[in-house]
C-alpha cells in the first residue's frame, strides 16, 4: 500500500470516531452511530449525505474500504485483515417467539476475528427483541452473535430456539429430564416455556456474545 495522505482535522475526527467503535465492538458503526460520535466531538454533521463524503475521502486516502450495507466500512491499517463478515438473520425474541428464519441473510456484519473460534460459517448475528432476557445482559435492539450447535445443548447455556418456525432467546434448563427455556427477566410476566417431544423445536446455536448497541452509543 502505498504512503497515506495526510488528513484534516475534521477527516481525523471520522476516522477516529471509527477507530474507536470497530475497538469496543468489533464492528463498524452505522450512519447513525457515526454522527452520534463525531457530535461527542464537536462535528455535527447534517445529513448522511456528509458523511458519505467524508467516508469517500477517506477511502480514497486508503485509510478505509467501503461495502454496500448496513455496517460497510473496513479500516485498511496493520490490523485491517483481521475481521470477518457473519451475516444477520433477523430477529429473535426476547419474550414471546417471533418470525425466524435462520436461512434468511438480512445483512452482513464486520466483526474481529477474536471473537469467532472455529469456522466463521458457524457463526451468526440475531437482534434481540423484548426484555426477557434483561438480568442476562440481553436487551432490545441488542446484536447476538450465536454459534450453531448439534445435539443437546450445554445446560445453563444462554441459546436461541426456534419453535414451531419461531425464534426466541432463552437460556437452556433440564427439569426431571424434561427441556425447559427460562427467562431471565426483571419482568415478572414471562414465564418458562417447556419443550415437548412434538413440538417443532430446534436449538439452532449458543449465544456466544451480546453486543449492547445502546451503551455502545453512550460510551464512544
Amino acid at each position: 500500500m502505498t504512503a497515506k495522505t495526510k488528513l484534516t482535522k475534521n477527516q481525523e475526527k471520522v476516522l477516529e470516531v471509527i477507530r474507536n467503535f470497530v475497538s469496543k465492538t468489533g464492528q463498524s458503526p452505522t450512519f447513525s452511530e457515526l454522527r452520534k460520535g463525531l457530535l461527542k466531538r464537536g462535528l455535527k454533521l447534517k445529513s448522511n449525505n456528509s458523511i458519505v463524503q467524508y467516508l469517500k475521502v477517506l477511502e480514497e486516502k486508503e485509510y478505509i474500504q467501503r461495502f454496500n450495507k448496513v455496517r460497510g466500512i473496513r479500516l485498511l491499517e496493520e490490523r485491517g485483515g483481521d475481521f470477518v463478515e457473519i451475516p444477520l438473520v433477523g430477529q429473535a425474541n426476547c419474550g414471546e417467539a417471533l418470525s425466524f428464519v435462520n436461512d434468511l441473510v438480512e445483512d452482513w456484519i464486520s466483526i474481529s476475528k477474536k471473537y469467532i473460534r472455529g469456522a466463521k460459517e458457524k457463526y451468526f448475528f440475531v437482534r434481540a427483541i423484548g426484555d426477557s432476557m434483561n438480568k442476562a445482559d440481553i436487551n432490545s435492539g441488542d446484536l447476538v452473535l450465536v454459534k450453531k450447535t448439534e445435539g443437546v445443548p450445554t445446560e445453563d447455556k444462554v441459546v436461541v430456539a426456534a419453535i414451531n418456525g419461531l425464534g426466541t432467546i432463552k437460556k437452556f434448563k433440564k427439569i426431571d429430564e424434561k427441556p425447559i427455556l427460562m427467562p431471565e427477566s426483571t419482568n415478572k410476566k414471562h414465564q418458562p416455556i417447556i419443550l415437548h417431544e412434538d413440538d417443532d423445536i430446534n436449538i439452532v446455536g449458543e449465544v456466544m456474545e451480546v453486543f449492547n448497541m445502546s451503551s455502545v452509543e453512550n460510551s464512544y
